[in-house]
């Protein structure tokens, strides 16, 4: 990251086309973005330099996660991309990719979002405080508290805390 310059923009109704528009008017030359299509995240390389762009209009946990996200398209993938500026993940791809490639790819990006926003000393630490103070410790109830402090959904808490074997079931 100290090698190059990566920003983070958040734009209400996030897809390829707005993507588009906004770095034109900002005096960059996109080239073709693919078809446009709703998306969470966006990231677009440019040289050295990159924007993550992540759909405002989510609510902040999401917002945070597709960020981290991207972020770790980013410094994973860079390199694989093979010359392409960009890289969109649209709600329907994060969970559909048929590509096995791609698949990997995004599996690779979640599990870097997922400890980077929920590291697994921190919910190991905090499972065993919770279980200290209430005598258990159930997923589903403490995903939820620790959902709140790390500011990530409850959803995507739960599914790290069970790949971790934390809590209770």
């Amino acid at each position: 990251i100290a090698e190059s310059s990566l920003q983070l923009i958040e734009l209400p109704r996030l897809s390829r086309a707005i993507v588009h528009d906004h770095l034109l008017a900002r005096g960059s030359i996109p080239g073709e973005l693919g078809d446009d299509e709703d998306l969470a995240g966006f990231l677009y390389l440019a040289g050295p330099f990159g924007r993550i762009f992540v759909n405002h209009d989510d609510p902040v946990p999401r917002r945070r996660f597709t960020a981290a996200h991207e972020l770790g398209h980013f410094l994973l993938h860079r390199d694989l991309m093979k010359g392409s500026v960009s890289f969109g993940d649209s709600p329907a791809m994060v969970v559909e990719v048929e590509d096995d490639a791609l698949a990997a790819m995004e599996r690779q990006a979640n599990r870097f979002a997922a400890e980077l926003l929920m590291p697994a000393e921190i919910c190991r630490a905090r499972a065993e405080a919770f279980r200290n103070a209430y005598r258990a410790c159930p997923r589903t109830p403490f995903a939820y508290h620790l959902a709140g402090e790390l500011l990530v959904s409850p959803e995507a808490m739960r599914y790290r805390l069970k790949d971790l074997g934390v809590a209770d079931e």
